[in-house]
Formats: structure tokens, C-alpha cells, sequence
């Protein structure tokens, strides 16, 4: 690899990088997996040594990650000013961002099979007719590690293995980060779940739902996470939400989490945290504004290390 452009340069067009730090670069139209074309965006870290590789973190909604003029709402996460900022305070080891960008298809990729499995029939049917279709997020992972990290690992220089890998995303983008790790544990080390929509709906707060339905959601998620998350050992879980907002209808899902993790051994402020911001919503100002704190626990020093 030269030192301005990856080694398969022809597959990804440079960009200018809103921050003017680190290198940005954009696949135009991605298609792969019988998904919706996508384009994917790459940034890379200024290398501070000669021959410097760097872990990864695969992050949704791409198009939302660094240049506000690519955001429909008009603020992205800035998420390379993020890790330029921790990087240079010595919180984290420089890294890699992929941002993948969602399709009109959002919904139905992210939307968590492996909780749906778990639904009761009608509760499934409320869910799968509010978003217009059977979830695809197991053909949305393999998308992700069949097709986009290995044409990322041939192009940039990235660290490959499961100890440098990482996922995160926004509302049902953090739900399929994580559906991420589920499915790929061996491949993983770590998942960022802001304001993470395990609810499933609602998604408007005009949504008709039957009385039992959040109950029969928060058992599903309950059973999935029992039965799918990794024991402790080699991963790391970040979950937050904040009170305003859709995010006021997360606390029953995100508790059954916990519960969950804290039987398969995980640790409160070690290898997981799930954090409430009061004054939070569920926009990417929200996220940019608490990017920092998730980060640094993904990618900083190891918490299980530091403890014994």
C-alpha cells in the first residue's frame, strides 16, 4: 500500500476528510448478497510509523458517519473526529472506521431475525407489516463478513484479526451490530449498541400495538440473549439509550440484556456497560455527543486486564 491511497485503489474514490484528519474514501454502489446496492465509506487514520495497521470498526448507516452534507437530518457523528480526539489523548489506539450505508431496505436488513424467531406468531405479524416485509439481517451479516471485510482487509491496512474487529450503530443499526457479534463471535471482539432499538417498535410513536406486545418482545429479546450472546471472556458490549424520545420505551429490553450478560459472567464497567443519558434522544446529535464515551470503552485498554 502507497501512502495516499489503499492497495486496491480502483474499487474506492478518494474524498476530502471533514476533519482534515486521516484519509476518507467512498465505494460507490456496492452490490453483493441479492441486497440493495450501497455505498460504503472508509476512513483511515494518519499512520504515525511507517508500515502502521489499524483495528477496525464496521459501523451502519455509513452514510451518517463523517460529512454532514451526506446526512439527511443535516449532522453526522464525526465519528473520524471522534477517534482522532481519543487517539491523540492516549484513550485509544487509533482505528479504522467502515461506515456501510443503509438502503430503503433499513428496516428489513437490520430488523433482528434471531428475535423475531422468538416472537409469538401475531406480535411477529405487527412487527413484519409496520416495516413491510420478512427481516433480512442474517443475509445483511453475511453481506458484511462474506463480502465487505474481506475487500476491506485486501485494501486497507487493517489489523484482521477478531481481537481488532469491531461493530457499532444507531437505533436498529446498533440491534444488527449487535445481531453482529451474535452471529460472528469468533470473528468479533466487541459491539456499540446507542440508543439500541431492541423495542422494535415504535418506531413513529403512532404505531397501533396490542397490549402484550412489549412484554412479548422483552421475553424474546430475554430468550435471544440468554440463549446467543458469547460467555465473557473475549468481548466487550456497550448499550446505552437515552429518556427522550422513542429511546423512554428501551429500559424494559435493555435490562433484560444485562441480566443476561451478567449471567454468562460479563462485569458492569469491565466487559459491559449499559448507560442511560437523561437528557439523551434518538438523533445523531444524541450519538455524536456520546460517541466518545462508547468508543473509548471499545477500543481502549483492556478493562479485564486492568482488573485483576
Amino acid at each position: 500500500m502507497t501512502e495516499d491511497r489503499p492497495s486496491s485503489f480502483s474499487l474506492f474514490e478518494p474524498l476530502a476528510p471533514p476533519s482534515g484528519r486521516g484519509r476518507l474514501f467512498v465505494r460507490r454502489a456496492f452490490a453483493a448478497g441479492g441486497l440493495a446496492p450501497r455505498d460504503l465509506y472508509v476512513w483511515v487514520p494518519d499512520a504515525r510509523r511507517p508500515g502502521d495497521r489499524f483495528p477496525v470498526v464496521y459501523m451502519q448507516d455509513g452514510q451518517n458517519l463523517f460529512d454532514a452534507r451526506l446526512v439527511p437530518f443535516g449532522t453526522a457523528w464525526e465519528a473520524d473526529r471522534s477517534i482522532s480526539r481519543l487517539a491523540d489523548a492516549g484513550a485509544i489506539a487509533p482505528a479504522i472506521v467502515v461506515g456501510i450505508a443503509s438502503t430503503a431496505q433499513r428496516f428489513l436488513e437490520y430488523a433482528p431475525e434471531l428475535i423475531l424467531d422468538r416472537l409469538p406468531g401475531a406480535t411477529r405479524q405487527v412487527v413484519e407489516s409496520a416495516w413491510g416485509g420478512v427481516a433480512r439481517s442474517g443475509d445483511y451479516a453475511r453481506l458484511v463478513m462474506e463480502e465487505v471485510k474481506p475487500m476491506i482487509d485486501a485494501s486497507f491496512p487493517t489489523l484482521a484479526s477478531a481481537a481488532d474487529t469491531f461493530a457499532a450503530g444507531s437505533s436498529l443499526g446498533a440491534v444488527v451490530a449487535v445481531e453482529l457479534l451474535v452471529r460472528y463471535p469468533d470473528k468479533f471482539a466487541g459491539a456499540a449498541g446507542l440508543s439500541a432499538h431492541f423495542s422494535l417498535l415504535p418506531v413513529t410513536e403512532t404505531e397501533l400495538l396490542p397490549d402484550d406486545f412489549a412484554s412479548d418482545v422483552t421475553a424474546a429479546v430475554a430468550d435471544c440473549a440468554r440463549a446467543c450472546l458469547p460467555r465473557a471472556g473475549g468481548h466487550r458490549l456497550w448499550l446505552d439509550r437515552g429518556a427522550i424520545g422513542i429511546d423512554r420505551f428501551y429500559a424494559p429490553t435493555h435490562a433484560a440484556i444485562v441480566q443476561a450478560l451478567s449471567g454468562l459472567g460479563y462485569v458492569d464497567g469491565v466487559d459491559m456497560i449499559a448507560r442511560l443519558y437523561p437528557h439523551g434522544g434518538h438523533d445523531e446529535s444524541a450519538w455524536r455527543a456520546r460517541l466518545d464515551d462508547a468508543f473509548a470503552f471499545l477500543l481502549g485498554p483492556s478493562r479485564a486486564r486492568e482488573a485483576c
